[in-house]
């Protein structure tokens, strides 16, 4: 090292000599003690319980972001971590602001009040596993999704057809149940898709479906859309239910369907 001033190289001769090093191995060491405080601190070791409150913390404040971040709420009224306790029933914000930090449990009895209230995922809430919002592939099991509450007069299903991206054709159905102001997330597209190409299996199927709907909710609201995916390649419940529905626009394919008639494409 050229230039060197006098005093730091006597300050690692005296090192040296005091440490019975030579000079080159003292300036190693001093090297490695200053490398070594670059290097981040190794977490301390923490209990399963801790592990999992922190994961936990971290998907509930992920889970607020999106919601806020999909526009769910009208816009300027996005509630406060304070008002959010008070919507999903919490007596005071404190427990939830706990769990938030990571420093305390949530119950299940919490968990489900969470998910009833923002539509998302226990798997991924719980575990982090799946997509954050709940969709359930109902291609061989729509009957149960479109004769959920039969009798009640509160319940609209959105039926999205997705146009453009890796999963063009499919069905997006969104259940709102507004007496409960819940949403529930289905779609179909292994079972059948909506465009050209449909083999002679798919087409059975979507008969089957469309007989399925005039003939068991000829009495219920279904709204049909057509959704332009902007994103290409997004996964169902990648995003909560009023986010697609804010980004469709309404379409006739579904009465087309229900009168014979073939969609354009």
């Amino acid at each position: 090292i050229r230039d060197l001033p006098d005093h730091i190289y006597e300050a690692i001769c005296e090192s040296a000599e005091k440490n019975n090093r030579s000079i080159e191995g003292e300036v190693r060491a001093i090297l490695q003690t200053y490398v070594s405080t670059l290097e981040p601190e190794p977490a301390p070791n923490q209990t399963l319980r801790q592990i999992w409150q922190k994961g936990i913390g971290d998907r509930l404040d992920q889970l607020f972001a999106h919601l806020r971040k999909d526009q769910v709420f009208f816009p300027g009224h996005a509630p406060t971590l304070a008002g959010i306790a008070r919507l999903i029933g919490e007596e005071t914000p404190a427990h939830l602001l706990d769990c938030l930090d990571g420093i305390a449990s949530p119950s299940f009895d919490m968990l489900d009040r969470v998910i009833a209230w923002s539509s998302g995922s226990h798997d991924w809430l719980e575990s982090g596993v799946g997509p954050m919002f709940s969709a359930k592939n109902i291609g061989s099991e729509y009957s149960e999704f479109f004769l959920y509450e039969r009798d009640s007069k509160e319940v609209t299903f959105h039926l999205l057809r997705v146009c453009g991206g890796r999963l063009d054709g499919m069905i997006l159905c969104v259940r709102h149940d507004r007496a409960k102001q819940a949403y529930a997330t289905g779609f179909i597209y292994e079972h059948f898709n909506l465009k050209r190409g449909m083999g002679a299996g798919g087409h059975g199927n979507l008969h089957r479906f469309i007989r399925f709907l005039k003939t068991n909710c000829g009495d219920r609201v279904l709204k049909a859309y057509r959704y332009e995916e902007p994103e290409k390649s997004t996964e169902p419940g990648a995003h909560h239910p009023q986010y697609y529905l804010r980004l469709a626009s309404e379409a006739d394919w579904l009465q087309k369907l229900f009168a014979g008639e073939d969609p354009a494409d």
